[in-house]
């Protein structure tokens, strides 16, 4: 078991600008994928790209631009038509767009192309007959920017709440604007007795209702359905500060107060409000698209129909004694009985954790939840129904963690106690002590109106904000807007094994070795590695692309790669023919590695493999549990030992690490140690039930949709930062929050004040609410 990485200092990858512990010191990616990138985007004659990028940070890529894409879907979607609007991920800023559009219009037939960066889509016209949409998708792929159809159905797909807000907001903003033009005259000495006067309250009236009605309608609606729910919610103070202060300058309105009319107030509170809360869906909603962009096909599979021929078929219709179709690397949905061909590699990695493909012959069983991980279709018999299986279960991405209303908080209950206290209180003192009912209802609602939150509802959002955009940069996304009520809570850390805590590949041992090859070997060595999809060819493959960035020789290269199941691979040039597999096969009478590379039966290179901790691992969960975190490992892979080897390279006690479990006993654990404290990350499809369990959920980025969707937020990247990075990000808001909150209360003391003296009136509130918002913004920027 390999641990950590080669140095604890960090850096800036070259390409996206995430920080990254580099493994030697001239390396400059933080992965292969920004590796390869890089060096296509300059070698292809892009290199402006960077210039116009300046400080931007860009999506950490991982392996992505590596990884063969699913394109059988653009081809069903485009047949026929020369329009198509498709989602598209990593869509950072003004860069992105150019590097795109030249993309798109060196492209045969291209027309026309449509970046819409708030949606993260692309609408594409082309020459019908002549552009090949695949071949574009293939070409976006390459440069980091993946394709996925755009449904119009998934909440996920395009942000449809807060696209409806952006709207909501401009309008309120528009009136907020209105209002506060046709007041203004008078706060600057216009005679309120002037027929001038009466008509800008009159507008200013007409603007402040439309204002509430548009924009005080979105938190009437919500503030209603948490007191109906039993619960405290932000849009309840929010709600009552609008109503307190609409109705008050209404009765002003009506009876002629000059010291009731709010007017400008309440449409500019609303109009903050709002923008406030778009800032904070946002981002959570960018987050889920780009994430949504980055999703592979888990399952392709077809059925047998009375022709004999194999066609596509929903999973919901598999049933028991279908002969079922499984396309390379998709996961077989149902248990059956492997038919053709005689021997096929399937992986288990989804199921139990186990790294590496093992062997089944035809004749034997294939479990739920396989995958196929040869070169080429298996076809098996189904023994059993989709619908009602446990794998059913697994890949249902239905339950996303993103609800808002958690429960009433303490302070906001404490809060609305408060300020209602003072306000009837003082409004009863001034009603006994002078009788007069104007300025009785003056002090009311001027009370109701300057405590409301109005600095909270938009400095806490940018927090948000300001967090979310940095965790970006990092790779950590965050799918879920009550996360960061969550994280307070958790004071127990479970952590899958395979995939999480360790690489999702078996990492190269001898990397150096590939330093020994001449650039023509490398070139073979690549293309024998490139569409292999074997783990530790994939590992190769990386390293490859960490080391040497890209080497091509097209006048050379050839796609005539024969993979053997279980074997290796062959491909015949000029020179000869090359494999790369098993030593025995290989290379006669070779047991040296666990992987040759040899020419005729001549040895040119081993490669040696092991499963190695993300880079930085021991560290951060030594640190970890030095901040008082109880951290486990609950893993589904069988070896016994290969786990405890994990637990002993995280120096974790023997009974904090536990191996062999099925997905029903994982969830068990978690709950059993108190799952409204437990934060639990993985990756597989045995981690389902136990990420339903716990309170707090992460995955690291698989692309599988079913796994991510669960997760209240998804990691990138091949260190293991993300945690401790979030925490401490959490540590850093609620400090923030505890100072934006003191000046509230600083503030709310010495308006209050005011307000009781009777010396509250709308120029001195519409002067103290702009300035409490800017102070409190102010500390929010410093998150």
């Amino acid at each position: 078991m390999k641990s950590g990485a080669a140095t604890a200092n960090l850096t800036q990858c070259e390409h996206c600008g995430a920080s990254f512990r580099p493994r030697r010191e001239d390396e400059t990616f933080c992965c292969a994928g920004c590796r390869f990138v890089h060096d296509l985007i300059k070698g292809e004659g892009f290199a402006d790209f960077y210039k116009l990028l300046g400080r931007t940070s860009l999506t950490p890529l991982n392996d992505q631009p590596l990884s063969a894409p699913e394109l059988a879907w653009i081809g069903e979607l485009s047949e026929g038509k020369s329009r198509l609007t498709v989602s598209v991920g990593n869509l950072t800023c003004t860069a992105c767009v150019w590097l795109i559009e030249r993309l798109f219009h060196r492209q045969p037939g291209a027309l026309r192309i449509a970046v819409d960066t708030t949606r993260s889509t692309l609408t594409l016209w082309w020459e019908n007959g002549v552009f090949d949409p695949a071949a574009f998708a293939s070409e976006m792929h390459r440069f980091g920017y993946p394709l996925s159809p755009r449904d119009e159905t998934s909440d996920d797909d395009i942000p449809s709440e807060s696209r409806a807000l952006l709207t909501r907001l401009g309008v309120t903003g528009g009136l907020a604007m209105n209002t506060m033009v046709f007041t203004l005259p008078v706060y600057l000495g216009l005679d309120p007795s002037d027929e001038l006067a009466h008509l800008f309250r009159l507008v200013s009236f007409a603007s402040a209702s439309l204002a509430l009605a548009v924009g005080g309608s979105f938190f009437f609606q919500r503030a209603w359905q948490a007191l109906r729910a039993g619960m405290l919610h932000m849009d309840v103070p929010i709600s009552l500060g609008l109503v307190a202060a609409f109705l008050g300058s209404l009765a002003g309105f009506l009876l002629g107060i000059e010291e009731l009319l709010y007017f400008d107030f309440v449409a500019t509170f609303a109009f903050l409000m709002l923008g406030g809360r778009w800032l904070h869906i946002r981002l959570v909603e960018k987050n889920r698209r780009d994430l949504r962009a980055r999703e592979r096909k888990t399952i392709s599979v077809k059925r047998r129909g009375a022709t004999g021929e194999f066609g596509p078929v929903a999973l919901s219709k598999i049933r028991s004694g279908d002969q079922l179709e499984i396309a390379p690397g998709s996961i077989v949905p149902v248990a059956g009985t492997l038919v053709q061909p005689a021997e096929v590699a399937v992986g288990l990695d989804w199921i139990n954790g186990e790294p590496d493909p093992v062997a089944r012959k035809a004749g034997h069983s294939l479990p739920a939840g396989a995958r196929n991980a040869a070169d080429k279709p298996l076809v098996l018999d189904a023994v059993d129904n989709f619908t009602g299986s446990l794998l059913e279960r697994l890949l249902d991405a239905d339950a996303d963690p993103s609800t808002e209303m958690t429960g009433t908080s303490p302070i906001l209950r404490w809060y609305l106690t408060v300020v209602l206290s003072v306000a009837f209180a003082g409004a009863a003192a001034w009603l006994f002590l002078s009788g007069d009912v104007v300025r009785t209802l003056q002090v009311l609602i001027s009370v109701l109106v300057v405590s409301c939150p109005c600095a909270l509802g938009v400095a806490l959002p940018l927090v948000d904000e300001i967090l979310h955009c940095r965790l970006r940069r990092s790779g950590v996304f965050v799918r879920s807007r009550s996360l960061w009520h969550k994280l307070p809570r958790i004071t127990r850390l479970v952590f899958d094994k395979t995939g999480t805590l360790t690489e999702g590949t078996q990492r190269l041992e001898n990397p150096e070795d590939l330093e020994t090859l001449t650039s023509a070997q490398r070139l073979v060595l690549r293309q024998l590695v490139a569409s292999n999809p074997h783990p530790r060819a994939i590992s190769l493959h990386q390293a490859l692309v960490e080391r040497f960035g890209i080497e091509r020789d097209p006048a050379n290269e050839s796609s005539d790669v024969w993979l053997e199941d279980g074997l290796g691979a062959t491909l015949a040039t000029e020179e000869g023919e090359f494999r790369l597999g098993r030593p025995g096969w290989a290379m006669p009478n070779d047991d040296s590695s666990e992987m040759t590379f040899a020419r005729e039966g001549t040895k040119i290179a081993s490669f040696r493999f092991g499963e190695s901790l993300r880079d930085g691992a021991a560290e951060e969960i030594r640190r970890l549990r030095e901040a008082g975190y109880a951290v486990e490992i609950l893993s589904g892979d069988p070896d016994r030992a290969r786990v405890a080897r994990t637990g002993e390279a995280l120096n974790l006690p023997p009974n904090a690490v536990r191996a062999n479990l099925s997905p029903e006993e994982k969830a068990e654990r978690v709950r059993a140690g108190g799952a409204e404290h437990t934060l639990f990350a993985g990756d597989g499809g045995n981690d389902s039930p136990a990420l339903e369990a716990a309170a707090c959920r992460a995955t690291p980025a698989t692309g599988i949709r079913s796994i991510e969707g669960k997760a209240d937020f998804v990691f990138l990247g091949r260190g293991f930062r993300a945690i401790r990075l979030l925490l401490h990000s959490a540590t850093r808001r609620r400090r923030t929050m505890t100072a934006v909150f003191t000046v509230a209360v600083l503030y709310n003391l010495i308006a209050v004040a005011v307000c009781l003296a009777g010396w509250m009136n709308p120029l001195l509130a519409a002067v103290l609410m702009p300035i409490s918002s800017l102070v409190t913004t102010a500390i929010a920027t410093r998150v």
